[in-house]
């Protein structure tokens, strides 16, 4: 039989940015006044062709025409001044209010339960080996 060629390596994927880009007032209202001047001239399809003409993604364009809308666009949230990026202030979010002794008396409570079963584990183990042998 003939051998077969080896199917061609693929080049592997580029990857992807870490961040997004961000866009200024100037950016943002050229996008959309291009949406607006192609939905007014086709009747539809100015987020398509701005999805093609700029490379912003649809969903951020359409975020935009709804904040246009409403009345003002959003401003992105800072972090107030003075405290260190990559953290929240406080408690780290997700993590609900605890009463320390609370909690304690909780793993205690649990750590005992695990030792009694764990012993009674050991007894089942040694019973079952013990029958499996008059077998």
């Amino acid at each position: 039989a003939p051998k077969r060629k080896a199917a061609p390596k693929r080049k592997a994927a580029p990857k992807r940015k870490a961040t997004g880009k961000r866009y200024g007032p100037t950016e943002r209202n050229k996008i959309l006044c291009h949406v607006k001047d192609v939905n007014g001239t086709r009747g539809r399809g100015g987020v398509a062709s701005a999805v093609r003409t700029f490379g912003v993604s649809a969903l951020t364009i359409n975020k935009w025409l709804q904040a246009a809308e409403s009345g003002a666009l959003p401003k992105r949230a800072g972090r107030p001044p003075g405290r260190p990026p990559g953290r929240p202030p406080g408690r780290p979010p997700g993590r609900p209010k605890s009463n320390i002794a609370k909690t304690l008396k909780r793993l205690a409570h649990l750590d005992g339960q695990i030792t009694k079963h764990e012993t009674e584990l050991i007894s089942l183990r040694e019973e079952f080996k013990r029958l499996k042998k008059l077998l």
